[in-house]
C-alpha cells in the first residue's frame, strides 16, 4: 500500500473544492493507494509538470510515483482544459 503526499499546491486546491467533488477526489487517492497503475493512470511524457495523471471527473489527479518509498506524490489538481500539462 502507498502513503499520498500532498504538495502545499495540491492541499490548498483540494481544501477548496466544493465538497461533492473532493469526495470523489478522495476516493480516488484512496484507489491509488492501493493500486497506484490501476485502470485510468496514464504515464505522462514529456511534461513538466508530474510523471502520471489520474481523470475523475472533470478533475485530473497529477502525481509522481517513489516505487522504492511506496509513496504517490500528488502534485496537483487541476480541471482538465489546454493549460492542464503545462
Amino acid at each position: 500500500m502507498y502513503q499520498a503526499v500532498f504538495s502545499r499546491r495540491a492541499r490548498k486546491v483540494f481544501l477548496g473544492l466544493p465538497e461533492r467533488e473532493a469526495i470523489r477526489l478522495r476516493d480516488a487517492i484512496a484507489k491509488l493507494t492501493q493500486e497506484p497503475r490501476s485502470q485510468g493512470t496514464i504515464k505522462l511524457e514529456s511534461t513538466p509538470v508530474a510523471g502520471y495523471r489520474y481523470r475523475t471527473g472533470d478533475l485530473r489527479l497529477l502525481f509522481n510515483l517513489d516505487d522504492e518509498r511506496k509513496v504517490i506524490r500528488i502534485l496537483d489538481t487541476r480541471k482538465r482544459d489546454e493549460k492542464t500539462y503545462k
